[in-house]
Parts: structure tokens; sequence; C-alpha cells
């Protein structure tokens, strides 16, 4: 057995003054745990807005989410007791909230990629691809949590999961494995995340199409916008705006990641960092559950009917560029009208005008025995060019 060290198996005690602080983490994880159960008892349900080949992905991620809300509530026991002491409770608490954030991680990543196969490279999935996905995602969420206090943790250094101040996590005894075996996961899948669904973005809105010679990016003034129209096809002008709302899980997903990561990063270095602060971003940090809940919701209802949508595997239409269908349809503009010139003739005075016009009248009044085609009515539904003139 190995023997815990002094610093590290001594309770981390805290007063009054921090009471309020550890109470707010309960309660953000309280907060996302009831409105994560609240949308998997309506899936469970079976709603129809949620039946959706995506809903395996975006159902473990709000697991994930869950587990992040356990290790908050479990904060209650350190509320009670004024101090974080190590032990059985401890490092169940550090390594759920190890499964939880990489988690999270692991299936924020998954999800974007799912989405940008179907929106952005137009390729279908298989059920049996889903079960494989899901079964790996998640032996690599045990693997990277139990490969710490199996393989990783030693005598000299003391327990793997352990008091890190107000809770309990990865000790600092192991800087490295906070860095790569969480922090890691979190930045790529954010960062990653983010590039996949601004290209998902562009794909759909027209910006980047693909042509024979490769890929062309283009951007149009505002005025424009109907020439990234023809690159469109009807599942892309469908999906344009849930496209546009799918931007915001990685960006919601980085802002609730950087603080926290960044105020860690402070505490690397042996900066000292104020309790308000690490309170502060800890809290919006346990708020993913509910982000992700109040994101799906939004998100859901711009989705149409999946019955009204052609099939996502459908191939995109390519529109050559140099062609008139790439140029559309330019709207015509009249040329501004000109000043007649002293040396025009003045316009006919208006007995003579009302002559003509009676004229007119007559001689289609008396053509209109012969043959109906010699009229001619132009009204607001006339097109204004003709292939042929009928005689």
């Amino acid at each position: 057995m190995y023997r815990v060290p002094a610093s590290l198996a001594a309770a981390a005690p805290f007063g009054d003054g921090r009471f309020g602080g550890v109470a707010s983490l309960v309660v953000a994880g309280s907060l996302s745990g009831l409105a994560v159960l609240f949308i998997l008892l309506a899936m469970i349900f079976r709603v129809p807005a949620f039946t959706t080949n995506v809903m395996p992905y975006f159902v473990s991620l709000l697991v994930a989410n869950v587990l992040q809300a356990i290790g908050a509530v479990i904060n209650i026991r350190w509320i009670t007791d004024r101090a974080v002491e190590p032990g059985y409770l401890c490092s169940f608490q550090g390594g759920v909230k190890q499964a939880g954030n990489v988690g999270t991680a692991v299936w924020s990543f998954t999800l974007s990629v799912y989405v940008f196969r179907i929106l952005f490279l137009r390729t279908s999935s298989s059920t049996t691809l889903r079960y494989i996905t899901l079964c790996l995602g998640w032996l690599a969420i045990v693997f990277v949590v139990m490969i710490g206090p199996l393989a990783i943790q030693t005598k000299a250094r003391g327990p793997y999961f352990g008091p890190t101040g107000y809770w309990c996590w990865i000790t600092h005894a192991y800087p490295e494995e906070q860095m790569f075996l969480e922090y890691f996961f979190e930045f790529l899948s954010s960062g990653l995340s983010f590039l996949l669904y601004i290209g998902i973005l562009l794909r759909v809105r027209g910006n980047l199409v693909r042509r024979s010679h490769g890929w062309h990016l283009r951007f149009v003034p505002r005025g424009e916008r109907w020439l990234l129209a023809v690159s469109r096809d009807w599942l892309d002008s469908s999906m344009l705006r849930v496209a546009a709302r799918l931007v915001w899980y990685p960006v919601c997903y980085g802002v609730l990641l950087v603080p926290v990561a960044a105020l860690r990063f402070v505490q690397f270095g042996g900066a000292p960092v104020p309790f308000w602060a690490t309170i502060l971003t800890d809290t919006m940090f346990n708020l993913q559950g509910l982000v992700n809940v109040l994101l799906l919701v939004t998100t859901q209802r711009l989705v149409p009917e999946s019955a009204s949508l052609p099939s996502f595997a459908s191939p995109r239409r390519v529109v050559d560029m140099a062609s008139s269908e790439a140029v559309g349809i330019t709207p015509f503009v009249l040329p501004p009208k000109e000043s007649p010139s002293p040396d025009e003739e003045k316009p006919p005075s208006e007995p003579t005008r009302t002559h003509e016009l009676r004229r007119t009248i007559s001689v289609a009044s008396t053509s209109s025995v012969g043959t109906v085609d010699s009229l001619s009515s132009v009204d607001s539904r006339t097109p204004l060019t003709r292939d042929a003139v009928r005689r």
C-alpha cells in the first residue's frame, strides 16, 4: 500500500467566507443536471422532434454533462464537513469530474464530425458505424480515467485523485496528467469543432463551393447575397439557419472552458489566484449542461420536418462558375431619362393625341371581326420579350 503525503492527505478546510462560493458550484451543477434530466425524459417518451439519427451522440453528450453535474453536487459533502478530505468519496468525485469533462470534449467533437459529414460532405452514416462510434467513444473515456490510478499513480507522488483546493480532482502532484489527460482533449475538441462548424456554415451558405479545379471561397457584398444562392439546393436552403445556430455549440463550449483553463495555467505557474475568480470560472464551467439543453431546444425548432427534406446523402449540384447559371439573373436597370433637345419636335397637342387614340380604337375594333390574333393587349402580365410574333 502506498502512503499518502502529508500535504495531500490533510484536509483542505474553508471557513464561512468560502461557504457561499462552494455552494454556488452545487447550484450550477444542480441546474445543469435537472435541465439535462428533463430533456432526457422528453427523449425517452420519443417526442418526434428528437427522433433523429444525431440523437445518440447528443444523448452521450448529455450523459457526460450529467457526470459533470454529479461531480459538482458532491461538493455538498465538503460544505457539510467544512473541509475537503481524501477518501473514497474524494477519489470518486475526481474520477467522475474527469469522466464528465473528457466525455463532454469527446462527444462534442463527435457531434461536430457527424454534422460535418451530413451537411458538408453529404455522406450517410450507417447504424453499424454509429454503434462502433458509441462503443469506442465511451471505452476511450473509461480508459483515460482509469489509466491514472491503475498505471500512472506512484507511491512517491501519492494518490492520483485527491483534494485540489475546494473539491477533488487529479492532484497537483500530476501536472502533466492534468494537462494532457483532460485540458488537451478539451481545447482540441473546442478548436476543431469550431473549425468544422465554420466550414459547414460556409458550405451551406454557398461561400465555399467545389469546382473541377478545386475548392473556391467567395465573399460578396451585402447587396449581392443573391449570388450565393446559386450553389444551394433545397437541402442547403432548409438547413441554413440550423447550420448558423450549430456554430454556437463550440463557441459556448469555448467561452465556458477558456476562463477556467486559463486560471489553472496561472495556478500551475505558482501565481496566486483570488478565491472569487476560482469560483466564478468553475461556476460557469458547471453550467455546460444547461447551455447545451438551451441550444438543443432552440436549434431543434429550426429543423424542418424530415419527411419534407431530401436524403442527406443526395449529391450537391455543381454549377460552372463561367456559365450563365452561376451568374444568375442580373436585375435590369432602366437608363436615365434624357431631356429633349431643342431641335426635337414638340409633343403633339391634346386634340391631335385624342384624334389618334380614337383612330387606333376604331381600327382595332374593325380588325377584331377578322381575327383575334390581331389584337395586342399590354398589361402587367405581358412579358418584356417575345420569342415569336404570331401573324
